[in-house]
């Protein structure tokens, strides 16, 4: 019987396929992206958001940039509702995990921080143009242990790209705030860290074994914690994505 292989969305390849193996024709569907309301709907759930540098380069990688970077998160956080269990500012990219309330005041909040950051870096470097790439990528992720995950998942970037061996040698990001308690006023904690344990001093226990000793500890780059929809269990993804409408019915190749 000859076969249909379909690819997953956003973008679809669509194969025709006889029995032989032979290709005989193929066909790519692109699908539109949902808008970010479409997501996330009114608000009210954590994201995972990764915003890139415009053609991946490195504009983020002095100091003085991560630090203005992390004063505007810090200044605009709080007028927009919005709370940031996780983070790490890379050389070229960043990471938040974060609560929103409210959809417009998350957007608006994206907008005016990352829009200050293209102006300071416009300016400090003489330069026009994109600061960032494609839209930032808000998935929101499953409660539990797909938050803590996630968390984890960040923190580690630092140690997979080769930076530093272990994520506490890392100092722009939220790992020594939860795994040693340093103080860092851009982050909220999160109420999955504070439920490992009633005591500090257990918590940050639990939370450095999971960071830095448990198997895979988040050093691998999986896809599904940059997805652009839902971050979760198979069947909580597929419910969202239904009740997102987001699930389209297969169809066969056009005639």
């Amino acid at each position: 019987m000859d076969t249909f292989l379909r690819a997953p969305s956003p973008k679809s390849l669509i194969l025709l396929m006889l029995d032989s193996g032979t290709i005989l024709a193929s066909w790519v569907i692109v699908m539109p992206r949902p808008s970010r309301k479409a997501v996330l709907g009114d608000g009210n759930c954590v994201v995972h958001l990764t915003i890139r540098a415009h053609d991946k380069k490195f504009l983020f990688r002095e100091e003085h940039t991560k630090e203005f970077i992390y004063a505007q998160l810090l200044r605009l956080k709080k007028e927009h509702g919005v709370e940031i269990y996780a983070y790490v500012i890379m050389s070229n990219h960043l990471h938040l995990v974060v609560r929103l309330r409210d959809t417009g005041l998350f957007s608006a909040f994206m907008r005016k921080a990352f829009g200050r950051v293209a102006v300071y870096i416009n300016r400090l470097r003489g330069r026009s143009g994109r600061v960032f790439g494609e839209r930032a990528r808000t998935p929101v992720v499953q409660d539990r242990r797909h938050l803590l995950a996630t968390m984890r998942y960040i923190e580690n970037n630092p140690v997979r790209a080769g930076m530093v061996e272990k994520a506490y040698g890392y100092r722009w990001s939220s790992y020594n705030h939860y795994a040693y308690g340093e103080a860092d006023d851009l982050v909220d904690d999160s109420p999955e860290y504070l439920a490992l344990s009633q005591s500090e001093g257990k918590r940050r226990q639990l939370y450095r074994e999971l960071v830095l000793t448990l198997e895979g500890r988040g050093l691998e780059r999986v896809g599904r914690y940059t997805s652009w929809y839902f971050i979760g269990d198979g069947w909580w993804v597929s419910k969202m994505r239904r009740e997102r409408g987001l699930l389209k019915s297969a169809k066969g190749p056009p005639k």
